[in-house]
């Protein structure tokens, strides 16, 4: 009797109660969320259905072929339609392809642009702003800097944090061209401290604005929510974070996983979100309930990078066992693992089409990965000590990587410059 009463215990759903604040978020992350996801989905179908006909048009081609190389092989003369040329050339499924095509010639040719010495200890994090004028970076000095993109160039310095930095992330909504403006009080980015704070500065002059507190211990990584209303902060106290950005006030306390959390990377649609750390496990949360919807087991090491694909629907995680994972989440699973770096994998980060995929390592390298095959297409190399951080800017012109070596590189396409 007794050991049923334990199984049962163990196997009970346990509640936490929250407060107002955190329901009408979570009303609010659903009415964001829902028209997305249906936009999402309605293009998935529209995609589908494209393909469907592109493939069957291919088809009746090649029969067509067929019957007329057999005709012209007999001698007779055989009259077929004319041929409809202009087809591939209106294909979405054709642009597409050819995009992908380019992309990936882009990043094969990828070539050091630009290599900064950043600080006097080593870079942690960087981030390219949305705009990709320009990349933020922070280190174990306790500063952050701003920097101007291709060249390079010193703008901002952002000091404030007691403890050596974790992380940097810009403002989904950040503009460069705003620095200086006089108009509102907005948050152009915000930094992560082994001081458990994360502190929030200014988009006009990067002044510090808030700082938010109330993690136990050393605050790891952090991302902002698609909507830029929301910030996700993970940390060595074991639970993820949630901040209210318009009120600066603490949402949701976390907890879930057994050991340290590092690493957290919120859905496109605004309404999951993936938590990785020591005890090697994701686990994807749903912001509108609370709940952990599915945890996936597979790394057999502590998982520090984390990232959701575009469409919204596929996770890659990277490891301390030298592996990436794929996940499904549709199928609840890994459909690929990489055995992609012979050392721990710190970062991982997909393109903005999804079709690749950027990983940094502590073996002083970052690879530029093709997902339709699963191989490495480019090694970028060059750092003499460990990879920590790996950003792409959107639109793939620019990949950064930040080095235990105090430096940080900019990659681009050798023809660009």
């Amino acid at each position: 009797q007794r050991s049923k009463q334990e199984a049962h215990d163990a196997n009970e759903v346990f509640y936490t109660e929250g407060s107002e604040e955190l329901k009408a978020a979570r009303i609010w992350i659903m009415n964001y969320s829902l028209p997305k996801s249906r936009g999402r989905v309605r293009e998935t179908k529209r995609k589908q259905v494209e393909l469907s006909e592109y493939i069957a048009r291919k088809e009746s081609r090649i029969k067509e072929n067929e019957v007329r190389d057999k005709a012209q092989a007999g001698g007779q003369a055989l009259v077929v339609g004319e041929e409809d040329t202009r087809m591939d050339e209106d294909s979405t499924v054709e642009q597409e392809h050819n995009t992908y095509i380019d992309r990936a010639g882009k990043y094969r040719n990828m070539d050091l642009a630009c290599s900064q010495v950043g600080d006097v200890r080593p870079i942690s994090g960087c981030h390219f702003s949305p705009d990709a004028q320009m990349l933020a970076t922070c280190s174990w000095s306790g500063l952050a800097k701003i920097w101007s993109v291709p060249d390079c160039t010193e703008k901002f310095t952002l000091f404030g944090h007691a403890e050596r930095l974790t992380d940097v992330k810009f403002h989904p909504s950040f503009k460069s061209a705003a620095i200086g403006s006089t108009e509102g009080d907005t948050v152009a980015c915000a930094t992560a401290s082994v001081d458990k704070t994360v502190k929030l500065w200014n988009g006009n002059s990067f002044k510090e604005m808030h700082t938010l507190q109330g993690h136990a211990a050393r605050v790891c990584r952090i991302n902002f929510h698609p909507s830029g209303r929301f910030l996700g902060t993970t940390s060595f106290d074991k639970t993820w974070r949630l901040w209210d950005l318009e009120t600066q006030q603490e949402l949701l306390c976390q907890e879930g996983h057994a050991r340290q959390l590092y690493s957290i990377a919120f859905q496109p649609d605004g309404a999951l979100v993936a938590s990785v750390g020591l005890d090697a496990l994701c686990r994807i949360w749903d912001l509108r309930t609370g709940r952990s919807i599915m945890a996936l087991q597979g790394h057999v090491k502590q998982v520090l990078g984390v990232d959701f694909s575009p469409c919204g629907i596929k996770v890659a995680t990277g490891s301390d066992d030298n592996t990436i994972r794929l996940w499904d989440l549709r199928r609840r699973k890994a459909y690929y693992t990489m055995p992609a770096h012979p050392k721990m994998i710190s970062s991982v980060r997909y393109s903005d089409c999804g079709d690749f995929l950027f990983s940094g390592s502590y073996d002083r390298s970052a690879k530029v990965w093709n997902l339709r095959n699963h191989t490495s297409i480019k090694t970028l190399a060059g750092h003499d000590e460990k990879v920590m951080c790996v950003d792409v800017a959107p639109g793939g012109h620019y990949i950064a990587s930040a080095s235990y070596d105090r430096t940080f590189k900019l990659w681009a396409p050798g023809t660009a410059f």
